[in-house]
């Protein structure tokens, strides 16, 4: 989508008749301030605008209950974040619940992020005097939460629906999950957009490991070629396929170990397969990470092995590596839109296989790529850049 410079924004509010100086109020309904990769995307696009866009005011509605890490910083900035009184399971007290807060909050942009679960918020604002209400793709499986799948089945369509009509502007984070909701439908290119994740290069540009050092400090050779994992340890994932890579990497005779950089439900699974093929002094579980600059400076090759159906969002891990320079092997499970530096990114079929992965790594690893500075500025000049991204969203309010 076009940028918007802030002048614009701002004039385009005056001219439908709002005083500059009174403040224009978001409510964005998200999971929790806590580790998730979109909530911490959207943290750092409000940082950003709290400094460039004072005459927004921005509120965070968390469906979970409990606090976030950046609870208080988001408060320290001038944010609202208020907790659901109510499990999202207690639907109807769930629902009136958050109808409370719109009301009280007296709110001009209803944002949601939570795909068509979306529909839920939109209804539970019908009849309140929203100048825009939007609903955010970031996935494209258009899942639910319930473990049913017979009433996700039968959820799924009706919600769709509810989503395409209430809401005034539905936003992907690429093409495919724009599509995923809209599916056969013509797009509108002014309600239908893609606006893509903003990715926080200044962190790259500032980061220096010192990578022998940062191997020494896990008990590693400083000579040890280190495959980086960054993102949950989920089934659909596949985390355990970059063990079996691992397996045949070292029967080679390499000279290689692996960091997981996440959490899930996987990584009892990962360790017990590591015991099982004698690999654990190969293989490192971080957990979470807020210094993925600094590991992906410290690595020499990214590996995403998602499932490829449905794909992935965006895959913002995809980006980030490029603005570390650092190689790439990745699944066809990433829109090619995430694709900024060609040459450090391969892509191979999971259905290749553990050996052919293992092989490519190898091949990946000492082909010739553009230096980090390079790489970096390729991103900072993209849709990706953190300028873009904030102008792109910010935007959407105008």
């Amino acid at each position: 989508m076009s940028v918007q410079p802030r002048e614009i924004l701002n004039q385009s509010i005056i001219s439908a008749g709002e005083s500059a100086q009174k403040p224009i109020r978001l409510l964005h309904v998200v999971e929790n301030l806590g580790h998730q990769a979109v909530e911490n995307w959207l943290f750092r696009v409000f940082f950003a605008a709290s400094h460039d866009y004072p005459d927004f005011r921005w509120t965070f509605f968390c469906v979970l209950g409990r606090s976030g890490m950046r609870d208080d910083e988001a408060r320290s900035l001038g944010a609202e974040v208020i907790h659901s009184q109510y499990e999202l399971a207690d639907k109807r007290r769930f629902l009136l619940g958050l109808r409370e807060v719109m009301k009280r909050g007296q709110y001009d942009i209803l944002h949601c992020h939570h795909d068509i679960m979306s529909a839920a918020y939109l209804a539970a604002s019908a009849g309140l005097p929203f100048r825009k209400r939007i609903v955010h793709l970031h996935n494209t499986s258009l899942g639910l939460p319930t473990p049913s799948r017979l009433k996700a089945d039968l959820a799924r369509e009706p919600m769709r629906q509810v989503c395409l009509r209430m809401a005034d502007q539905i936003v992907g984070i690429s093409k495919d999950a724009l599509e995923s909701l809209l599916r056969n439908r013509e797009q509108d290119p002014l309600r239908h957009q893609v606006v893509h994740y903003a990715v926080d290069t200044a962190r790259f540009a500032v980061a220096r490991p010192d990578r022998a050092e940062f191997r020494r400090a896990l008990g590693l050779d400083p000579a040890t070629r280190i495959l980086l994992f960054v993102g949950r340890l989920v089934e659909y994932k596949k985390p355990c396929f970059v063990v079996e890579m691992l397996e045949h990497l070292a029967g080679a005779g390499e000279n290689v170990a692996v960091l997981f950089a996440g959490t899930g439900d996987q990584e009892e699974r990962l360790r017990e397969k590591a015991r099982e093929k004698g690999l654990e002094h190969r293989v490192r579980l971080l957990g979470f990470r807020d210094d993925v600059p600094e590991l992906m400076l410290a690595s020499d090759l990214l590996v995403w092995p998602s499932l490829e159906e449905p794909k992935e969002g965006l895959g913002l891990g995809i980006v980030e590596a490029q603005a570390a320079g650092l190689p790439i092997l990745m699944s066809r499970s990433v829109p090619a839109e995430a694709v900024v530096v060609a040459e450090l990114v391969r892509v191979l079929p999971l259905s290749s296989g553990a050996q052919t992965w293992a092989n490519a790594a190898l091949a990946h690893m000492n082909r010739p790529r553009p230096g980090f500075k390079e790489s970096l500025s390729r991103v900072e000049s993209s849709s990706f850049s953190m300028a873009q991204g904030v102008a792109n969203l910010m935007a959407l309010y105008g």
